[in-house]
């Protein structure tokens, strides 16, 4: 038995009243001094006992009358699951979203996840449904809507963890919408269990609720938000002097719920050795500095390490660097010898001395010989000529293993024979030189470049404005085959930049010079930037990344056919083939640590780190989520707690069991005035 207003129940105890009333006003006999008896009779025993069964009787139908009335105010029902002959309950398909982004490892928050799932198991009608969906930033849907709650109960045992990326709950809502789109049921409903990060609540709720026939239940878990520190930013920079490198690490610590007299240390390790330790900054976000100077050239791994609380997993940050040898650029510019030669403004740009990144050569073609190239990372070719037949096959066989060649124009290039040369590399066909003025009316500028790719995308951060400023009097028009990519244009719509990838190296073609014969290009403040860029991309430090987070895609290069063996932090190896396009790509980024890549003698490290988001523990209150997944209806029913009353208020309407207990109260009044009145009249 259950009741809409229990609170009336106290009113019960009102039935005590006519029992204090009866024990008040009982008749009590009284002495009175009579001469003589004799002339009076005697009162029958059985009288005395009627009067003494009638006045028990009044007392209980008065008290039973207050009963009555104050359970009729508490409006009594029958729950449906206790009601007898009444048939069972409508069975329902549920699909349950269990949470196991990498914040439910706070404390139990997990095994309470799974427990109260087990508890909805254990309590599910017959031809209930069920289907169990794990999800974090990607779902997983671990078993089939069904009614076989062995399985699902199997599923939920002690080996499925938490993993290690961040919350969307949107993705799971949706998968969970699709599932229960192939229900037997007409009950449909859909339970969340979660600690309801607010990170994990993104704008795409903004454009999307939950179908209306759907029934969606929220189930938190865990304590709300908790102290946390983690390491939220991590920057590397190395500074070479001559021969020197030195390492320097920059590490921001976020602590959320800080409490005063909290303290936390940093810690340094490289190459399994403690380099350093520090005592984090007592503010929310405190910056920490470790330096180092290395002296061999070779890779390194380590991590900063945190003091551990709640949340453990966002206390260590992975990295791996590498300090080499400065890589050799050599400029071949065979143009007459004056100042505005390419080799002279790229000298100005590379040739630092001690201070310089790369080292840095020129000459003319006489250099462009296998055994000359060996020496050499990255080869401008600016304002040759052309190449004979074994000159452009040692390039080719330069580039496919993995060097980078930089092509540019100029005064002394023999553009008809230069056209020859690209088609052999698969860049495309020049069809002569440019003048913008005769074009359109005036100088050429940068019209659009692809700020997404790693030669821009320095540019893009500071803003693509400066990028497109300098004038071009003069280009050479390459029109690109179909297997070149036109990183950039001009505003005349022909490229200015061009790249095409062959076997492990990258051939760019810059339509213009390197000098002040036809660019102004060379005394904007971008020029050095963007030369920069080139070489870096050319020698992979911009795109041979050795950072990733939890869920990131690796690329290794390599011959298609070919094959990578990947080893994990906890040691599982993973083969990873070289497909068409001379890429591999490993997928199973999903442990933070260091892994290893290997290829038979050719080793790549890199590392991976759980995404900082998710270490903002604060979650979101349980209504406003209610509200985010649930098409706005009734102001009431959008209310889960009102919902709830209201179902309760639906189910005793349907049953009216007041209305019989106000039916039995006027009964028992009728009697009692009845059988009070006529008794006293006798």
């Amino acid at each position: 038995m259950s009741f809409i207003n229990p609170l009336f129940l106290f009113a019960v105890s009102a039935a005590v009243l006519p029992v204090l009333y009866h024990l008040v006003r009982r008749m009590r006999a009284k002495k009175v001094m009579f001469s003589s008896l004799m002339f009076l009779k005697a009162t029958p025993r059985e009288l005395v006992k009627r009067r003494r069964f009638r006045d028990v009787l009044l007392m209980a139908v008065r008290a039973a009358m207050f009963a009555l009335l104050a359970l009729a105010f508490a409006r009594p029902f029958l729950p449906d699951n206790l009601l007898p002959f009444v048939a069972a309950e409508e069975a329902q398909s549920v699909v349950v979203l269990l949470d196991r982004s990498y914040s439910m490892q706070v404390g139990d928050r997990f095994e309470e996840a799974k427990a109260e799932i087990l508890r909805r198991l254990d309590d599910a009608g017959r031809g209930d449904e069920f289907a169990v969906v794990a999800f974090s930033d990607v779902v997983q849907q671990l078993t089939p809507l069904g009614d076989d709650l062995a399985l699902h109960r199997n599923v939920l045992g002690t080996s499925l963890q938490a993993d290690f990326r961040p919350t969307d709950v949107y993705k799971s809502l949706r998968q969970a919408e699709e599932i229960l789109a192939e229900a037997h049921n007409e009950r449909r409903t859909i339970v969340l269990v979660s600690d309801f990060q607010a990170n994990g609540w993104s704008g795409a709720f903004d454009n999307w609720k939950l179908d209306p026939t759907i029934t969606f239940e929220t189930v938190p878990v865990g304590d709300g938000e908790v102290a946390n520190a983690s390491i939220d930013a991590f920057n590397l920079t190395r500074k070479r002097t001559g021969d020197r490198t030195a390492i320097r690490y920059d590490t921001r610590v976020q602590t959320r719920g800080r409490r005063d007299g909290d303290r936390n240390v940093a810690r340094l390790t490289v190459a399994g050795a403690v380099v350093g330790e520090q005592a984090v900054p007592p503010v929310d976000a405190g910056q920490v500095t470790f330096q180092q100077e290395a002296l061999r050239p070779g890779v390194y791994q380590g991590e900063i390490t945190l003091d551990d609380d709640a949340l453990a997993v966002d206390n260590r940050y992975y990295f791996t660097y590498t300090v080499a040898d400065r890589s050799a650029l050599l400029v071949v510019d065979e143009a007459p010898g004056n100042t505005r030669r390419d080799a002279f403004f790229l000298g100005n740009m590379f040739d630092l001395g001690e201070d310089a990144l790369y080292r840095f050569s020129t000459g003319g073609r006489g250099r462009l010989t296998a055994g000359e190239l060996k020496n050499y990372q990255v080869v401008f070719l600016t304002n040759v000529s052309t190449l004979n037949g074994p000159q452009v096959g040692t390039l080719r066989q330069f580039v496919e293993e993995g060097g980078s060649l930089v092509v540019s124009f100029g005064e002394n290039v023999d553009l008809a024979s230069f056209s020859q040369v690209l088609q052999d590399f698969g860049i495309g066909r020049v069809t002569g030189p440019v003048n913008p003025r005769t074009v359109q009316g005036q100088d050429a500028i940068i019209g659009e470049v692809d700020l997404r790719h790693p030669i821009f995308t320095l540019f893009a951060a500071a803003g693509s404005g400066g990028i497109f400023r300098p004038i071009f009097r003069r280009y050479a028009r390459v029109v690109p085959d179909s297997g070149a990519v036109v990183l950039g244009r001009y505003d005349t719509k022909d490229p200015f930049l061009l790249e095409r990838r062959r076997g492990q190296g990258t051939v760019l073609v810059y339509t213009s010079t390197f000098n002040t014969a036809w660019t102004d290009f060379p005394v904007n403040e971008l020029y050095v930037p963007f030369v920069y860029q080139l070489v870096r991309y050319g020698l992979r430090e911009a795109s041979a990344r050795t950072q990733f987070t939890v869920g990131e895609v690796v690329s290794l290069p390599g011959r298609p056919g070919e094959e990578w063996e990947v080893r994990t932090p906890d040691d599982g190896l993973f083969k990873v083939p070289v497909e068409a396009g001379a890429t591999g790509y490993f997928r199973e980024t999903v442990r933070p640590g260091h892994y290893t890549a290997q290829r038979g003698r050719e080793q790549f490290y890199f590392s991976v780190n759980v995404d900082a988001r998710e270490s903002d523990l604060q979650p979101r209150d349980v209504e406003e989520a209610y509200a985010a997944v649930v098409p706005p209806t009734d102001p009431l029913t959008a209310d889960p707690a009102m919902a709830s009353a209201l179902a309760l208020d639906e189910a005793e309407r349907d049953q009216k069991f007041w209305r019989v207990l106000i039916l039995l109260l006027v009964a028992l009044f009728a009697f009692e005035t009845y059988y009070a009145n006529r008794w006293r009249k006798t």
